[in-house]
């Protein structure tokens, strides 16, 4: 089992909720365990929000991480199949948890979750991209921790994996290693414009390159997109489209 769950690190906790919920995500059904970490369940892929003290380190950021439903497994099964990365396991998370590395000194955590969330179909999914000066390693990293290729460039510079119980997560060609939270909605964005501006916020819809999307300040400070997701590939495997589309 593996599903996205990104940590958002906040010093603002119900205002991230509050942002979360407006974009459509539900509290998670299983009880946080402490009133300082929050999960948020999107209907492929989770978010969890982590409280900090305002102007840390760690204020704003975003920390990929994933849902296992069998933490030694997962880390017998991914050290035997990378050798471009460690694996460790940790009691830093809510409990034991794997933390693995990677060439270009990403960190995260895989923790134990439950197999089903329960929360109802939505066109919602939660999407991570993790920037990197060397995508290549990345792109192993994610092959070997069980992600399913979905799309990528031609040039290259990035590479789209689903995981297989739920969210996305994309490794794209970066100045400097970080992670940032995204989504992608199966719709028209459009149809989000209500909820968010109702709680309070204020996004746009933007015409990109790669289509259109939401852009909004999400309380934490960072701009989060929302992209539609791309129809032409709506049910056609990496291997009839050849995993790619023109950057």
């Amino acid at each position: 089992m593996l599903r996205v769950r990104p940590i958002v690190n906040t010093p603002d906790l119900p205002g991230a909720s509050r942002f979360l919920q407006a974009l459509g995500l539900r509290p998670a059904a299983d009880p946080a365990p402490s009133g300082s970490y929050a999960v948020f369940d999107a209907s492929s892929g989770r978010v969890a929000l982590h409280a900090c003290e305002p102007g840390s380190p760690e204020d704003g950021t975003t920390s990929l991480a994933f849902d296992v439903s069998d933490v030694r497994e997962f880390a017998r099964r991914t050290a035997e199949g990378g050798a471009r990365l460690t694996v460790e396991l940790s009691r830093e998370g809510h409990g034991l948890a794997a933390r693995v590395s990677a060439p270009d000194g990403m960190s995260f955590l895989a923790d134990a979750g439950p197999r089903e969330t329960g929360a109802p179909p939505s066109p919602l999914a939660v999407l991570v991209r993790w920037y990197t000066p060397d995508v290549g390693p990345a792109v192993g990293v994610l092959q070997d921790i069980g992600a399913r290729s979905r799309i990528s460039s031609d040039t290259g510079t990035w590479h789209d994996f689903r995981a297989k119980n739920g969210g996305l997560v994309a490794a794209h060609t970066g100045h400097r290693t970080a992670a940032e939270l995204a989504f992608e909605y199966d719709g028209d964005v459009q149809d989000l414009l209500g909820g968010l501006t109702g709680a309070g916020f204020e996004p746009a819809v933007v015409d990109g390159s790669y289509g259109r999307s939401l852009r909004v300040r999400a309380p934490w400070g960072a701009e989060v997109w929302i992209n539609e997701c791309r129809r032409e590939f709506l049910g056609r495997s990496t291997d009839r489209i050849q995993g790619r589309v023109s950057a």
